[in-house]
């Protein structure tokens, strides 16, 4: 049996793409492949890449008003000439990787068009397989000659067939995550370890890495007002966050920074406040915490915050009034909480992962297709 060879482009603008990329190599790593995970825009010019991370930081930070322009004005230009010639700046970078790997197989987990766009001609028995990381598709991921689609949901699946796209090019799958957000946990065991009262609803406040969370201390003195309510605020790598936020006298709540096993506050929690990321999403799904969408930014996340509205799933706050409002109405509302939960299992395919690894290896001919809507193995939060 020949070991297959398989290439994920991925990036480093948003810590997502990174995240998604981890989670596939894992899982065909575990079926004895060969696997390479490779930043393009990092290879083709290190200093560049930098340049476009720390302006896409300043962009997402800088004002809604100013993202949503830019986000809408690419939406636009996504297949036009400006874009095009933009992506030709990688293409020695991209048939130089694959001269060199010689991969059985090409997958993006960031929207680099330039692999289908350089297939007929350069490597047209090579299969690319995309990968798309939100709950909605902006233009910039769709190419007619990719293969084939993994995607979240109606709505990214239904955006593609607009497009043109064979709908069997096309498998609704989620997006991977790590395979511990769908164990079971013993929640009285957890709700210990991190010294959590099981008499108030614990509610879980992602604050984000890069503070992206406005007024966080602020709205983290209002919560802590409300006595039937424990908070859990969690920093990520912001460590000037962290501290200005430990220097606080809060009684009922926790303030952590970077946290391995998150998974297990997930479990914890009675509903989480974060911003609407495909990856947090993703992780949501697969936990059923009920979900307060906090100023989504124009763009995909304003696009994936309607989509989980939409779908019964989430509650949307774009002030902070708005967000007390929505913490008080939830925290009790059991209805409501029951509500959202089913919402969210209707989003679940599994472990999309293992999903999608398996079908792209049923497609080289080394394992048969295992489709199916839930994965046996993978039916752990059933009872939930």
């Amino acid at each position: 049996m020949t070991t297959k060879k398989i290439l994920i482009l991925t990036c480093s603008h948003g810590s997502g793409h990174q995240m998604v990329t981890q989670a596939l190599k894992e899982y065909f790593l575990a079926r004895g492949c060969e696997v390479f995970a490779r930043d393009l825009f990092h290879d083709t010019n290190a200093v560049v890449n930098r340049i476009i991370e720390k302006s896409y930081l300043l962009s997402y930070n800088i004002g809604s008003l100013f993202y949503k322009k830019m986000y809408y004005d690419m939406e636009k230009r996504a297949h036009g000439p400006f874009i095009s010639k933009l992506w030709t700046l990688t293409r020695h970078t991209l048939l130089k990787m694959i001269d060199t790997l010689q991969p059985d197989c090409i997958i993006n987990a960031y929207p680099y068009t330039i692999s289908s766009m350089l297939k007929p001609e350069h490597y047209p028995d090579i299969p690319v397989f995309t990968v798309v990381t939100d709950f909605c598709i902006p233009a910039a991921w769709e190419h007619k000659n990719t293969d084939k689609f993994y995607v979240a949901c109606d709505k990214v699946e239904e955006s593609l067939l607009r497009f043109g796209i064979d709908p069997r090019r096309i498998l609704k799958t989620g997006i991977p995550i790590r395979p511990e957000f769908y164990h079971a946990y013993d929640r009285q065991r957890l709700l210990e370890k991190y010294h959590l009262s099981p008499d108030k609803k614990t509610l879980i406040l992602c604050a984000g890495t890069y503070g992206v969370l406005k007024n966080t201390a602020r709205i983290c003195k209002r919560l802590d007002a409300f006595d039937d309510l424990q908070t859990v605020v969690i920093c990520g790598k912001n460590r000037s966050l962290y501290h200005s936020l430990s220097s606080l006298d809060l009684k009922h709540t926790q303030v952590l920074g970077f946290v391995k096993n998150i998974y297990e506050l997930y479990h914890c929690g009675d509903m989480m406040i974060t911003k609407p990321g495909g990856i947090t999403l993703s992780e949501v799904v697969a936990t059923r915490i009920p979900l307060i969408l906090y100023r989504p930014v124009p763009g995909q996340e304003g696009e994936n915050a309607d989509w989980f509205k939409k779908q019964g799933a989430a509650v949307i706050a774009r002030t902070e009034p708005e967000l007390l409002v929505a913490i008080e109405a939830l925290k009790n509302n059991e209805v409501q909480q029951f509500a959202m939960k089913n919402a969210l299992a209707k989003m679940d395919y599994g472990c999309s992962a293992q999903l999608i690894a398996d079908d792209i290896l049923s497609q080289l001919n080394l394992f048969p297709a295992q489709r199916t809507d839930k994965l046996p193995a993978l039916k752990l939060l059933e009872e939930r």
